[in-house]
């Protein structure tokens, strides 16, 4: 494979990359027991213990920074000759607003508004299973956060980015609604997945039936059928669902004659480097098989040398291929 490569310094690793995720979901609380353990098991390397220990220092900093009260008002000091320290004690006050910003940056750059509403959140190739209080099961896909909101009338999960896939405990009484892109998907039976894709929300039933509302329409959707929507548009005619819909419940991405743009671009999800196709002729190379969900950078190496590609890799770590 090629690559692009250049000499300047400040690149950021994968492994800084996934330390600063790491420190924000440990600053946020956000870290259970199997977090923790993934965690301790990640630090085994010392590329990442060291990488952990740079965004652990880079976050106190920055939190002092943005804390730390303004100086109080004094009288003018007594004229004396100026000294070269003079010049740093007079950047001080703007090097701590910048710093405070920088916070602000990465607060919102490390998903701080999505952090702080979830109640369980996953990263890219991260997958986690929560069972809720009544006995209901969700399992979270890749870069994904749900939020639970119970009350003793109704249950309800809101998806705030990602996939799930909901495995409901029957209770005629109390519905389960899963809330997400401004529509809704009610359990009239027992398993179901809700995908976020930008502005489409993709309801796919594996198990029963659900009722699909949106704008202010609804519909039933079957065992084995699909339906979209947007966040003014009605729930579509459910369809028969794509082949392995939920096969990455298991670890596999199935696809069936689909565009190679389409597969790295699923792919990609479950990797923290961006990944894409250019050129038409390589993006419209059809594409049928099984691949692992743990191996993206290998499954898309196996991709070019099965379809005669090849791939770029920038700086940065993104990936391209190409004819």
């Amino acid at each position: 494979m090629t690559s692009v490569t250049t000499s300047k310094p400040d690149r950021v690793s994968r492994a800084d990359r996934e330390a600063a995720r790491w420190v924000a979901d440990q600053q946020s609380g956000l870290l259970d027991d199997a977090g923790s353990a993934h965690l301790d098991a990640w630090l085994q390397s010392a590329e990442n213990a060291a990488a952990f220990e740079r965004a652990q220092a880079l976050w106190l900093e920055m939190g002092e920074a943005a804390v730390r009260p303004a100086p109080q008002t004094a009288p003018p000091p007594r004229r004396r000759r100026a000294s070269p320290r003079d010049g740093r004690r007079s950047r001080a006050p703007l090097i701590a607003t910048g710093v405070a910003a920088a916070l602000a940056v990465a607060f919102v750059a490390l998903d701080g508004p999505t952090r702080l509403r979830a109640d369980a959140i996953t990263r890219p190739g991260e997958q986690r299973t929560l069972t809720l209080a009544d006995g209901s099961t969700v399992r979270l896909n890749t870069d994904s956060a749900v939020q639970v909101a119970y009350a003793p009338d109704r249950r309800t999960v809101r998806l705030l980015r990602g996939e799930a896939a909901f495995t409901v405990a029957p209770n005629p009484n109390r519905p389960f609604t899963v809330e997400a892109g401004g529509g809704s998907t009610t359990a009239l039976g027992t398993r179901f997945i809700v995908r976020r894709d930008g502005v489409q929300t993709r309801v796919s039933v594996t198990e029963h039936a659900v009722r699909v509302a949106s704008n202010p329409a609804s519909v039933v959707v079957a065992q084995d059928q699909t339906s979209t929507y947007g966040p003014r548009q009605a729930p579509s005619v459910p369809v028969a669902s794509s082949v392995g819909v939920g096969a990455w419940q298991d670890g596999w991405l199935v696809f069936d004659d689909q565009p190679l743009s389409a597969v790295v671009s699923e792919i990609g999800r479950y990797s923290t480097l961006p990944m894409t196709v250019i050129g038409r002729k390589a993006r419209d190379r059809r594409v049928s098989g099984a691949f692992r969900i743990d191996q993206p950078d290998q499954t898309v190496t196996r991709l070019e040398q099965t379809l005669g590609l090849r791939s770029t890799h920038l700086l940065g770590g993104a990936v391209i291929v190409h004819d």
